[in-house]
């Protein structure tokens, strides 16, 4: 779980107030009484949950609350304490629009549905949480969802909303005109949004489509996510800590403990340009490749903070920028040069035989297959992952497997297309999703 999560999860829900001026809608009789009937529990899983059972309809699916986060998938989950919560709603055949849509909260531990609540107006939900509130934007209003009986209070502003955000305190707003490339963030209340501090910010462009989770919030700062640009603010003063922007591209981040690495590509726009830096919140560089580096690290949860970071099949040490050591090269090149995952000492890479983070030796024995894929869950102290139809769970230090999951009984015909699923790891277990079904496995 993320720092701000964990920060969102545990803050009090009596900070937030409620004015005059916000517009409260109370759970309806059907949503008091969720019309849900009971999803047989797949092989494998703790829990199941079908769309159509949710709000009986053959036709119904799963959207993901915060909006474009997964590329084509559309299916999501957004972990509030002992809740999750998804989207379900039909798709309108003639317009192609998702509409008859409701926010549903599950119980994490049982998948038995607690409430549902008209999503209609609601959209760009963000992951992190006020206490027990899911915020959300809905045009001009802030939104805020309560998890608990999934009750929605709407706060009207003037402002054209893109996304919302919080650190556990405070809420954030970004807001400006669409298609637009002046953007600002006010932080405050609910009933005083800009109470703190607004912070104006310009050649930032957003496009036609904003999502959720616009903003992160890591060791203090916030992280702004432009198509554009990359921006990192104090969340305390409001004042830009460095910004990542043209001629310069941030090609992937990812969070380690309190920091954020960025792969930042050095004149992107230059055909010749061959030098892309790894770099932490303040602009320092940590390693450097003279070449076009377009690596992500999938799960970044070294032993320490301060241990080497990975760029293009390179080791460096953080502290100094030196190189520690390189991947060897075989007939088909470095296998390290695309996305890779650190877990405690070990580097993981999908076809590429586990090496030790300090040294780049093999730290599995050679009788140990190679993963199939880079994983991109942890959980329980092993990495998840799909596999030729299986879920499998991966002890990282030694490749150990445990006992694989069937995806097609979970999910059901997928028709062998295990890359249209999702896995995110959850304090219960592992969620398994596509359109149609939610499991959580263990």
């Amino acid at each position: 779980m993320n720092v701000y999560r964990r920060l969102a999860i545990s803050a009090v829900a009596a900070i937030v107030s409620v004015g005059a001026a916000v517009v409260s809608v109370g759970a309806s009789d059907q949503e008091s009484e969720p019309r849900t009937q009971s999803t047989p529990t797949s092989p494998g899983a703790v829990w199941t949950l079908d769309a159509a059972d949710v709000v009986g309809n053959e036709f119904a699916t799963f959207a993901d609350p915060v909006g474009a986060r997964f590329g084509e998938k559309v299916g999501g989950v957004i972990e509030a304490g002992e809740i999750l919560v998804t989207e379900v709603g039909v798709t309108n055949q003639e317009t192609q629009e998702f509409d008859k849509s409701e926010l549903v909260g599950i119980d994490a531990s049982t998948g038995d549905v607690r409430w549902t609540t008209s999503a209609q107006g609601i959209s760009n939900c963000s992951t992190s949480l006020l206490g027990a509130l899911l915020l959300c934007t809905g045009g001009h209003d802030v939104v805020a969802v309560n998890t608990a009986d999934g009750t929605v209070t709407r706060h009207p502003t003037e402002w054209e909303i893109f996304s919302v955000a919080t650190d556990g305190a405070d809420i954030y707003v970004m807001e400006g005109a669409i298609d637009g490339y002046t953007t600002r963030i006010h932080r405050g209340t609910l009933d005083n949004p800009d109470s703190r501090w607004s912070l104006t910010m310009e050649e930032t462009y957003v496009g036609m489509q904003p999502y959720g989770d616009m903003i992160e919030f890591v060791g203090g700062v916030g992280v702004t996510n432009f198509l554009s640009s990359t921006a990192v603010f104090d969340a305390e003063t409001g004042e830009i800590i460095s910004s990542f922007g043209v001629p310069d591209c941030v090609r992937a981040r990812s969070v380690r403990g309190t920091d954020v690495h960025f792969v930042l590509g050095r004149h992107c726009s230059d055909l010749f340009e061959y030098r892309t830096d790894v770099v932490d919140i303040r602009g320092r560089v940590l390693g450097t490749v003279d070449a076009e580096a377009y690596q992500r690290v999938t799960i970044d949860a070294p032993a320490e903070q301060d241990d080497p970071v990975l760029l293009n099949g390179n080791a460096f040490d953080p502290s100094t920028g030196r190189k520690i050591w390189s991947c060897a090269e075989d007939e088909y090149g470095c296998l390290y040069t695309g996305d890779v995952a650190i877990v405690g000492n070990v580097v993981l890479a999908g076809g590429a035989p586990a090496l030790d983070l300090h040294t780049g030796a093999q730290a599995w024995p050679a009788t140990v297959e190679p993963l199939p894929v880079t994983p991109e869950v942890l959980h329980d102290d092993a990495v998840w992952l799909s596999d030729l139809g299986e879920i499998v769970a991966i002890d990282p230090s030694t490749g150990s497997r445990r006992k694989p999951v069937s995806v097609e009984g979970l999910l059901g015909n997928t028709e062998g297309l295990s890359e249209e699923i999702d896995l995110f790891a959850v304090r219960d277990g592992v969620v398994v999703l596509n359109e149609a079904r939610i499991n959580v496995i263990r």
